[in-house]
């Protein structure tokens, strides 16, 4: 998804929108004021009179139909254009029953809009008239027109909510700084995939028993144009809450097959590149295919690409996870559980998913020297999964005496700070491939 450039800048009597247009963005207001208005034959009926924080436009943005009011700048007036494939995306990414009641409320809100313009029909020859309609009609009908002339609290008003205006305001605003800061990073993000901002490091994975590097885990950075290079730690959850993670993943993995060709010919053994998958990429039904594509194009040896999920992504959505790590591992590729026993581990994924490799959590490995109860736990881990035909990564060893304990627990990789941080693709070439050089 590329988000285009909208207009945030409105003069005194220009409009956002018409009625009857199609709807390309919602805005949230962020100085000045908004007139929402419909029209009846030559009647103008204001419905509404916005200002700092309050939302406009989002009715046919949601449900993707025309606009039911026009939107019109009452003075020189600064927005936030939220686009409709923005808010698309977010609705596709919902919870099901989240789906169903947006698009409860939304016909609801068109009945409402449809009902009124009948209310108001014909009844136009004067303002008093209107007025003297309204002080004349039904509760009911009090109720349906004061609901819908309050635009900006509508949903709160139709659940009869008890916030006060104030701490309704207060919320209003903190959505339009949240907002503004997610489409800002968002953007941002666009841009770097685009512009080539992004590069991946590695960090070196070690046997055990050889002392040379088996392997690495692609990691990826950014190299912001005013941050520098900025950690997966501060983007990566929102690439994932936008979809932006898809696109970015497969990026990965073009890169990372690449590199694996460049280990093939700087080092004198095959070394195998680990790279981690996101939940998102599994909600994409072409994932397969595309992993397929990307590995036959780059000419990278399968057996040495191995594609690293966590615990959290089996749990979501288990059924989807067995069928494309099967079909993933008819592929050739290799397959890692990662960081398993942070999350509600169930020993049940160990035989029911094909996996190659366990990764035991730098957790475990960082306090089994001073916890006995951690070093039982990384013991059980690496007799299971020798058990039953997988070999272990231990993550997070910093020292001598770990890289030694690990030894003697008879795992066969690790990876960490003590061999190497992760490093850019030039600098971990020029690395000697036994990684216990000068370590001890």
């Amino acid at each position: 998804m590329e988000l285009k450039e909208y207009k945030t800048q409105f003069a005194a009597n220009e409009f956002l929108f018409r009625e009857g247009e199609v709807g390309d963005c919602a805005y949230i207001v962020e100085s000045g004021s908004v007139e929402v208005s419909v029209k009846n034959g030559d009647h103008k009926l204001v419905i509404a009179n916005l200002g700092e924080g309050d939302l406009v436009g989002e009715m046919a943005i949601i449900d993707d139909l025309p606009r039911t009011a026009s939107a019109m700048a009452l003075e020189d007036t600064r927005v936030i254009a939220i686009p409709l494939d923005y808010i698309r995306q977010k609705i596709d990414l919902s919870d099901p029953t989240v789906k169903f009641f947006l698009q409860i409320i939304m016909e609801r809100y068109r009945d409402m809009h449809q009902r009124l313009m009948q209310v108001f029909e014909g009844i136009y020859p004067s303002e008093e008239a209107a007025k003297q309609m309204y002080a004349t009609t039904t509760n009911v009908m009090k109720n349906l027109m004061a609901q819908y002339i309050d635009m900006q609290d509508r949903i709160l008003q139709a659940v009869n909510s008890t916030v006060s205006l104030e701490d309704h305001k207060n919320v209003d605003n903190q959505v339009a700084k949240t907002a503004r800061q997610a489409m800002s990073v968002e953007n941002a993000l666009q841009s770097a995939l685009k512009n080539d901002e992004f590069e991946l490091h590695f960090q070196p994975i070690v046997g055990l028993e050889s002392g040379n590097m088996e392997g690495c885990e692609a990691l990826i950075r950014w190299h912001h144009p005013v941050k520098g290079l900025v950690a997966p730690a501060e983007f990566i959850s929102l690439a994932e809450s936008t979809g932006l993670i898809v696109d970015l993943g497969y990026w990965i993995v073009e890169q990372a097959c690449d590199f694996q060709l460049q280990l093939k010919q700087q080092f004198e053994d095959s070394m195998f590149v680990s790279i981690n998958l996101s939940g998102k990429q599994f909600d994409d039904h072409g994932m397969i295919g595309v992993l397929e594509e990307i590995l036959k194009r780059s000419g990278a040896e399968p057996d040495l690409i191995k594609y690293e999920i966590t615990e959290t992504l089996l749990m979501a959505n288990p059924e989807r996870a067995a069928e494309y790590l099967h079909r993933l591992k008819e592929s050739g590729v290799k397959l890692a559980i990662d960081d398993f026993g942070t999350g509600y581990s169930s020993f049940s994924y160990l035989h029911r998913f094909p996996f190659d490799t366990l990764k035991i959590d730098r957790m475990f490995v960082s306090t089994m020297i001073q916890n006995p109860k951690s070093k039982k736990i990384v013991r059980s881990l690496v007799h299971l999964s020798h058990d039953i035909g997988m070999n272990v990564v231990a993550e997070g060893i910093e020292t001598t005496h770990e890289h030694a304990a690990l030894v003697d627990l008879g795992a066969e990789y690790t990876q960490g700070f003590f061999y190497s941080r992760p490093l850019d693709a030039e600098s971990f070439l020029q690395l000697p491939q036994n990684a216990l050089q000068g370590k001890i």
